[in-house]
C-alpha cells in the first residue's frame, strides 16, 4: 500500500516550520510513502532547498504555482485544482492526506496507519491531529533528534505526546467567547469519552458523532468515484476538508450517506505547530490593488473583491470580511459553493451508479 502526502508551501508561514514535517518524515519508520509539495511561493526548488535545513530522504514530487497567478507578491490559489490534476496524472497513491507545512507525525505514524487502512480500506480515515504550544526552541531541538528512537523518547519526554486532539479549541479573550468555547469543548469531551484525545484501540481506529478535524486520509478511488476535487470547479481560497458547518456546508451528512464515516485512527498523532496569520487575500494592499483591478466574472473572486471592498471601507472587520469570502446570506461564499459543487457532484455519481 502506498501512501501520499500533499503538502503546502504556503507564502505566508515560516519555512523552520516545514524542517520539523520532513524531519518526522526521514525518520518514519516505514517508507511506503511518498510527498508532493505544493509550492505557493516564488521561490523555486532549487531555492527551496537551500533555504529549508533539512533535506528530504524519501521520495518526492514538486511543483509551484504558476507565475501568472500572483497578485504582487501572493497568489490565487486553488488546492482543488491541483489535487484534481494529480489524480489525473495518477500521481497519488492508495491513499493520500493534504497537509499544511507546521504539522508533523509521530515516527510510526505511517507504519500504524498502513496496518489500519490495511485491515479496514476505510474510503476517508481522520488523522488524529493535535495541538501543541511548541516555540521556536523546542522545534530546534526536535531537529537534534538523531533516529525514530530518539525522536520517539523525546515526544514522550517533553510530554508532547499529552497533546490534546484538534478539537479542544483554546479559550478566545471575550468573556462570551470563552463561554462559547467551554460549551463546545465540554461536549467534545463527552464525545472522546471524557479524554482530551483518542484512546488507542486494538482495531486502530475509533467512530465518533462528529467530525471534528481537517486532516484525513481518503482513498484515489473514493475521490476518483464521488469526483470530490470537482472536475471543471475552481475553488481559490478553500482549504482541501471535509466541510461540515451546520447550515452552510453539512457535508458530514451527505458522506454518512455514502461511507463509514466519520473514523478516527487513534494508534499515533500528527502534531501542529502554532502560528501567526496573515489573510493577505485582505490584509495585503499590492495584493488587493491588483486584485480589484482584476477582470473577472468568477464567482469567488467577484466576492472576494467585494470583500476587500467591506474591510477597507470600514464596513466590516477583518474576521467579518473573512466569513463574507467563506459564507454569506448570497450563498456566494467558498463553503457555500463548496458544499453546492459537492452536492451536484454526487447526484452525478448516484445517477452514473450501476
Amino acid at each position: 500500500m502506498q501512501l501520499t502526502f500533499i503538502v503546502t508551501i504556503d507564502p505566508v508561514k515560516g519555512l523552520p516550520l516545514l524542517n520539523v514535517l520532513i524531519h518526522s518524515l526521514n525518520l518514519q519508520t516505514r517508507k511506503n510513502f511518498n510527498v508532493v509539495f505544493y509550492n505557493q511561493t516564488r521561490f523555486d526548488e532549487d531555492e527551496w532547498l537551500e533555504r529549508i535545513e533539512v533535506r528530504p530522504r524519501f521520495d518526492y514530487r514538486f511543483f509551484s504555482i504558476d507565475r501568472s497567478l500572483f497578485l504582487g507578491g501572493f497568489p490565487l490559489w486553488d488546492l482543488y485544482t491541483f489535487h484534481r490534476m494529480l489524480l489525473d496524472a495518477n500521481l497519488l497513491g492508495d491513499y493520500f492526506m493534504s497537509m499544511h507545512m507546521e504539522e508533523w507525525l509521530d515516527v510510526d505514524y505511517i507504519e500504524q496507519v498502513t496496518r489500519v487502512l490495511k485491515a479496514t480500506r476505510f474510503d476517508i480515515l481522520l488523522g488524529h491531529l493535535c495541538r501543541t504550544d511548541i516555540d521556536q526552541a523546542l522545534s530546534a531541538e526536535i531537529l537534534k533528534t538523531c533516529d525514530s528512537s530518539d525522536l520517539s523518547h523525546y515526544v514522550r519526554r517533553h510530554g508532547i505526546r499529552r497533546a490534546p486532539h484538534w478539537a479542544f479549541q483554546r479559550l478566545p479573550a471575550s468573556v462570551i467567547g470563552k463561554l462559547s468555547v467551554v460549551k463546545q469543548n465540554c461536549q467534545t469531551l463527552i464525545d472522546f469519552n471524557f479524554r482530551r484525545s483518542l484512546t488507542p484501540t486494538p482495531n486502530g481506529y475509533s467512530s465518533l458523532t462528529r467530525h471534528y478535524e481537517d486532516l484525513y486520509f481518503m482513498s484515489r478511488t473514493f475521490a476518483c468515484r464521488y469526483d470530490w476535487f470537482l472536475t471543471g470547479r475552481q475553488m481559490f481560497f478553500e482549504d482541501i476538508q471535509l466541510c461540515d458547518i451546520p447550515g452552510v456546508c453539512e457535508l458530514g451528512a451527505e458522506l454518512r450517506g455514502l461511507t463509514e464515516f466519520p473514523r478516527y485512527f487513534n494508534r499515533s498523532r500528527i502534531y501542529h505547530l502554532p502560528h501567526s496569520k496573515f489573510y493577505y487575500q485582505l490584509e495585503d494592499k499590492e495584493f488587493g490593488d491588483a486584485l480589484l483591478e482584476l477582470k473577472t466574472d468568477d464567482r469567488l473572486l467577484l466576492t472576494l473583491q467585494e470583500a476587500v471592498r467591506m474591510f477597507r471601507t470600514g464596513r466590516v472587520s477583518l474576521h467579518a470580511a473573512l466569513r463574507h469570502t467563506r459564507a454569506n446570506a448570497e450563498g456566494t461564499g467558498s463553503q457555500n459553493l463548496n458544499y453546492r459543487y459537492h452536492m451536484a457532484a454526487l447526484e452525478q455519481a448516484r445517477h452514473v451508479s450501476p
